[in-house]
């Protein structure tokens, strides 16, 4: 009789505790994947493509690009379902970013956008703060404002491009005088970031620039 009692209570045990042995699907889907750090291999695959040349998503978008922007808003701090449709919520987080990287505000991500997303996937600079502070107050400015700076310039904004060339792993001397060695190094971080490779640094280079901090 002990025996039985001690079964039934096992059975019955069991039985309460089976509804919670399951969990929804969706407890493992795109919402516990953003809570992780590394990004996921089919999405860090879709960077071998250049900013230029990826597709442009706007609302309405559905494809594992939109993915990938949505991943990398939610880390970036803008709480985004990563659903892979590009839907108002998705748009709200785009301008917001945009507004925060002194990018056109227009919901569209394109060649300037994708180039500031992928600057989130890099180490990031001046981990310490050890950016002087009049090089950090430039930022301030849009990328598109910004002086173009070629071979020749002379000028405090060719600090900062130094300063993060050399950051980055490429050996600047930071001077404010853009010599041979800036104009090499621009050219081998242009090619790094598939951008066009001139040695000019223009809005889409300073937009790459802007993404490392």
């Amino acid at each position: 009789m002990k025996k039985k009692s001690i079964s039934m209570l096992l059975a019955f045990g069991l039985l309460a505790a089976s509804p919670l042995s399951f969990q929804p699907v969706e407890a493992t889907g795109h919402a516990a994947a953003v809570k992780e750090d590394k990004l996921p291999a089919r999405l860090e695959n879709l960077m071998a493509i250049a900013p230029e040349h990826q597709f442009i998503l706007r609302n309405g978008s559905a494809r594992i690009e939109v993915e990938l922007l949505q991943w990398t808003l939610n880390q970036y701090g803008l709480k985004t379902a990563v659903d892979g449709i590009f839907g108002p919520g998705t748009e709200k987080n785009v301008r917001q970013y945009q507004a925060d990287k002194g990018l056109k505000v227009d919901g569209v991500v394109g060649t300037y956008t994708w180039a500031a997303l992928y600057g989130e996937h890099e180490k990031p600079l001046d981990p310490e703060g050890k950016l002087p502070a009049n090089l950090r107050n430039l930022m301030d400015i849009a990328p598109e404002h910004q002086f173009i700076l070629r071979e020749g310039s002379a000028r405090i904004e060719v600090e900062l491009l130094q300063w993060t060339l050399n950051e980055y792993g490429l050996k600047t001397a930071v001077d404010g005088i853009f010599g041979s060695e800036t104009n090499k190094n621009v050219r081998q971080y242009q090619a790094d970031k598939g951008l066009k490779v001139d040695g000019i640094v223009g809005e889409n280079t300073w937009v790459a620039i802007y993404g490392e901090y």
